[in-house]
């Protein structure tokens, strides 16, 4: 993700202030990129005087290399002359190809589709994902939907909406008005959040999809509370959803053993009539469908974790490559690496041994540079032998001392007390204790500096130095 600093102007309250702008998007270097575009947050910026956000109409380029897709955003605004807005294009996808390995720079860059508005960029994204636009028009319908309903103002009302619009509540709507009931409670609108559960509670009542995912809802619990193939048994034979048995086989896959079959077998030789046997039967071939495949998946996985290794070997800047790649190196990532270490060394090929684990050293070190430093503080202060050690470290990171780590600190506290780590929890506590007059030193220090050390500019901008 490449960023500028850009020197701007509130159109609300004429206050001049600096905010990062983002040129390139690219998925690979950056997770977040796709989500916070198709939420309309690129180059969203936050006068810091008065509180006013809006959205910079500048140029950026969106890159997901395994799509070949590189979409320039080109308001007709960027440039006065057709010749500018493609030397501006031109100097986007060359800054894309220069961060690649010259194997990954293909004619795709050479050629990038242009937007003129964000919203066509945006469908382009989603066309890739294999939403078409009868798609997107549906989830804008549920989207209005689900406003209608909580724009009733009676029980009443809402049941009539629900009864005039059952074959727009899917899954899909039920997925939208979770991820509204998330956002509210987020955001401590406890109004919104009880209006949204009153919605969901009476779509799981009132309609056939509402009460099948409660169903769902209440088998995984289930089985969540009582993990024994018994229970998994006794589940899938009284689910009659195909997707929410899918959802158990995947979620209780180490129960799904010899001794989880002995079980369904002994059910099928028990069974009373001939189509409760045909039905048993018929489940123990499903079970084996879906474990099958689980296991082709995972073995995909794996060979792709090994040829992201073996990449990484043959780059002539693994960095870089790691740095593009991070978001694949999970925890199987690095159980495939160390694997592959162990057998460079069982095979006394010390020479592959030692450029794996310079690998390894790597990811490592791009792992701690993902951390919050909060949290690499808190870690620390955890494992202090003594006080005079904890004050040391505390004076250290005096930075990051404000009262959110108070806060954190004291959760962290809490939860080792509640997790029986009584000696971590007792050093967390000691840790608050020398912290907190640090915090409200840092404090009086900063209202003073706010009250005397500050000068106005020309413009009204006001400059604190510290």
């Amino acid at each position: 993700m490449a960023q500028l600093v850009a020197r701007l102007t509130c159109p609300n309250c004429r206050q001049a202030f600096a905010a990062p702008v983002e040129q390139i998007l690219d998925v690979e270097v950056d997770p977040t990129a796709k989500t916070r575009l198709l939420g309309g947050q690129v180059n969203l910026v936050v006068c810091p005087t008065c509180g006013f956000a809006s959205t910079l109409d500048i140029p950026f380029i969106y890159h997901d290399r395994k799509k070949e897709l590189a979409l320039v955003f080109m308001p007709l605004a960027a440039g006065r002359t057709d010749l500018e807005r493609q030397q501006a294009i031109g100097a986007l996808s060359r800054a894309v190809m220069s961060t690649l390995p010259q194997e990954q720079r293909k004619g795709y860059l050479l050629n990038p589709q242009v937007f003129f508005s964000y919203e066509s960029l945006v469908n382009r994204v989603l066309e890739a994902d294999g939403i078409t636009q009868e798609m997107i028009q549906a989830q804008r319908e549920r989207a209005e939907l689900l406003k209608r309903l909580l724009e009733a103002s009676t029980p009443e009302d809402r049941l009539r909406v629900v009864r005039e619009n059952e074959a727009k509540i899917d899954e899909d709507f039920f997925r939208i008005l979770q991820l509204n009931l998330e956002q509210a409670d987020l955001l401590g609108n406890q109004e919104a959040v009880r209006q949204l559960l009153e919605i969901q509670a009476m779509l799981a009542e009132q309609t056939p999809i509402g009460r099948r995912l409660a169903a769902r809802t209440d088998a995984v619990r289930a089985l969540r509370e009582q993990p024994t193939r018994e229970n998994l048994l006794n589940l899938l034979i009284s689910t009659e959803d195909a997707a929410t048995r899918t959802i158990l086989i995947r979620l209780g896959l180490p129960l799904v053993d010899y001794l989880f079959f002995q079980k369904l077998t002994a059910r099928i030789e028990d069974a009373e009539t001939e189509t409760e046997r045909q039905r048993l039967e018929a489940l123990r071939e499903e079970v084996l469908k879906v474990r099958e495949k689980m296991r082709e998946e995972a073995r995909e996985v794996v060979a792709a974790r090994l040829q992201l290794v073996r990449e990484l070997l043959a780059s002539e800047e693994p960095e870089l490559l790691a740095r593009r790649r991070l978001v694949e190196m999970d925890d199987l990532f690095l159980s495939v690496l160390a694997s592959e270490i162990e057998a460079a060394q069982q095979a006394g090929d010390s020479a592959l041994a030692e450029r794996l684990q310079n690998i390894w050293q790597l990811v490592m070190k791009l792992f701690q540079e993902q951390v919050p430093p909060e949290l690499v503080l808190l870690t620390r202060l955890a494992e202090s032998p003594d006080d005079e050690t904890t004050r040391q470290i505390l004076q250290q990171n005096g930075r990051l001392l404000n009262e959110q780590f108070l806060a954190l600190l004291e959760q962290a506290e809490k939860d080792m007390r509640e997790r029986g780590e009584e000696e971590v929890a007792q050093r967390l506590a000691r840790a608050l204790e020398i912290a907190r007059p640090m915090v409200q030193t840092e404090d009086r220090r900063g209202k003073k500096r706010e009250t005397t050390d500050r000068r106005t500019t020309p413009s009204g901008l006001i400059i604190a130095r510290g």
